[in-house]
């Protein structure tokens, strides 16, 4: 997420934009909550119109859904938009894993190997699931970064986005963290093997197994 610095001197559609988008992420809006326009444009410190600008955005990102008699809320998200939104992330990031491998220096593994390490060092509970998450979804950007492709990295890290407001962390068992941080150990290690055929199955089987977790527990 953006810093407050660098937020404040957005012009004001996209910090409208950014800081609902962040404050959704954010669990500070839960799904279905109703998302007022004055409310919003006091928050953020703008008039009404780039705030309707911004839910627009965020009803094309899959965040907002607008309703005819009560206006803009946050989307509520069923077991089976979860699961479509994991097996579409299955594919593209494997792709994005496979196509990293020609790219990955010695400091990119050594990068993904320190934020094993931290995923690594804390115990999943309720006090560590968010930093949990954070470390997870830095580790799939990286990769992703590391893909080159600025298209399958934008679509890809929206789609991280909203399995990261689903929170499918909370779901797991201490068995299935497990598998997920031997998973990011594999693929660093096919990462440094340089085998994109192994890479990309790796990551398609580890987020596929994060969507049988998500549809195991409605």
């Amino acid at each position: 997420m953006l810093e407050k610095e660098k937020v404040d001197k957005l012009l004001a559609p996209e910090k409208a934009y950014v800081m609902i988008r962040q404050a959704i992420l954010a669990g500070e809006y839960a799904p279905n909550d109703r998302l007022r326009e004055d409310e919003l444009a006091t928050r953020v410190g703008v008039s009404r119109t780039p705030i309707r600008s911004a839910l627009q955005r965020l009803v094309q990102d899959g965040f907002v859904v607008f309703h005819p008699n009560s206006g803009a809320a946050v989307r509520g998200w069923s077991r089976q938009d979860a699961v479509e939104i994991f097996q579409v992330r299955a594919s593209l990031e494997s792709l994005g894993a496979s196509l990293a491998v020609s790219s990955a220096t010695p400091g990119d593994i050594r990068e993904l190997e320190a934020l094993c390490d931290g995923m690594e060092d804390l115990r999943l509970s309720e006090e560590t699931v968010e930093e949990l998450s954070v470390l997870n979804r830095k580790f799939h950007m990286k990769i992703l970064r590391m893909s080159r492709n600025r298209k399958l990295e934008e679509t890809a890290l929206s789609l991280m986005d909203v399995g990261f407001l689903i929170r499918s962390y909370r779901n797991f068992s201490v068995k299935d963290e497990q598998r997920s941080l031997f998973h990011h150990r594999d693929l660093v290690s096919a990462f440094a093997a340089k085998n994109a055929e192994w890479a990309s199955a790796i990551m398609k089987s580890h987020i596929l197994a994060a969507s049988d977790i998500v549809r195991d527990n409605d």
